[in-house]
């Protein structure tokens, strides 16, 4: 950034080397020109200035963000067994994401929604409705005769 206010100092040099006179409408010209664009580069440098320490905090957070992963999250992706007893994966319809289900967290009485840890839709509902008010069962022959 250095570089663009040392042209902008070249160019009020060369203005004044050429001689022109401020109180000509082209010198005047000139001297609001140059002196818009030495404001354009201050700004940028400031602006610069600003983005170069967003950079370094964003790379901070990551950083911390990495090592609480590491600390917290002891199983990774691929970690999981699928041939483990009561672990089944769905695969997320819209971002493909594998989500990883234990049959525990399906034993609440009440309904169930997993969602997709990456984009957060409904991958799986538990329903514990019971099924015999949409179904009607026939029951057998030698039970109807026992009640009797």
């Amino acid at each position: 950034m250095d570089d663009l206010k040392s042209r902008v100092a070249y160019l009020k040099g060369l203005t004044e080397g050429l001689g022109f006179n401020d109180d000509s409408r082209e010198g005047k010209l000139f001297r609001h020109i140059i002196d818009v664009i030495d404001e354009l580069a201050e700004s940028v440098m400031v602006l610069q200035e600003d983005v170069e320490d967003l950079v370094d905090y964003t790379e901070a957070i990551d950083e911390d963000l990495n090592d609480l992963e590491d600390d917290y999250y002891d199983l990774e992706d691929d970690e999981f067994d699928e041939d483990e007893e009561g672990v089944f994966s769905i695969e997320c319809p819209d971002c493909h994401e594998l989500v990883y289900i234990d049959d525990e967290m399906l034993e609440d009485d009440d309904v169930v929604e997993i969602l997709c840890p990456n984009c957060q839709r409904v991958v799986f509902v538990n329903d514990h409705e019971d099924f015999s008010d949409d179904y009607d069962f026939v029951e057998d022959k030698e039970s109807e005769e026992a009640e009797l």
